[in-house]
């Protein structure tokens, strides 16, 4: 976290606290466009990313005083990822053209043990000590890759260009990873497939 963007979400902290207005308005500014294209991503409709992205700012509202996370941003990614997920689950993929979302959560159910399915797992991933521990394991491109693709549900395409890879490649990479995963949770105990 660079000094500035450290000192801009204290700045939006202290509007919170100060139960100014202008907070929602300083988030908007500073972290608006991430937030909806991270939306955007998972849901596939730009209309549904702007409510995701309304309802992080309520959320944020509702939450700072008490809470004051340093650095605000990945806080609000978070918020932003649980209530686009909580969206894509109310809703099905077909009906709103669908989202990386949902694509990226299929990925992932073969490497999930039995009885979970993707939604349900990826609301919980920052919360799994097993998962966190896997992903460290990783060399730094394999983890990048992954949580570009699970966590910021970028398209494979995107996730080639950003790391300079191929497509086939980034396909290969993910289902390796994948595979490395369900062996990490078999050793953990915690898959049952």
């Amino acid at each position: 976290m660079t000094s500035g963007s450290r000192n801009i979400d204290e700045q939006i902290i202290a509007l919170f606290r100060e139960r100014s207005e202008e907070a929602i308005a300083q988030t908007s500014s500073a972290y608006g466009s991430l937030l909806r294209a991270l939306a955007l991503r998972i849901l596939g409709s730009r209309e549904d990313a702007e409510e995701v992205e309304q309802d992080v700012y309520l959320a944020a509202w509702n939450q700072i005083p008490p809470a004051e996370p340093l650095p605000l941003l990945p806080w609000l990614r978070t918020i932003c990822r649980r209530r686009a997920l909580d969206r894509l689950e109310e809703q099905t993929a077909q009906k709103r053209g669908g989202g990386q979302g949902h694509l990226a959560l299929e990925e992932l159910e073969e490497s999930l043990p039995t009885g979970e399915d993707g939604r349900h797992w990826a609301g919980r991933l920052s919360l799994e000590e097993a998962v966190s521990a896997f992903l460290k394991e990783l060399p730094e491109r394999e983890q990048r890759v992954f949580l570009q693709r699970y966590w910021y549900f970028l398209s494979v395409e995107e996730v080639a260009r950003e790391n300079g890879l191929t497509r086939s490649h980034t396909k290969v990479l993910l289902h390796r990873t994948r595979k490395k995963l369900k062996a990490h949770l078999e050793r953990e105990d915690l898959w049952d497939g």
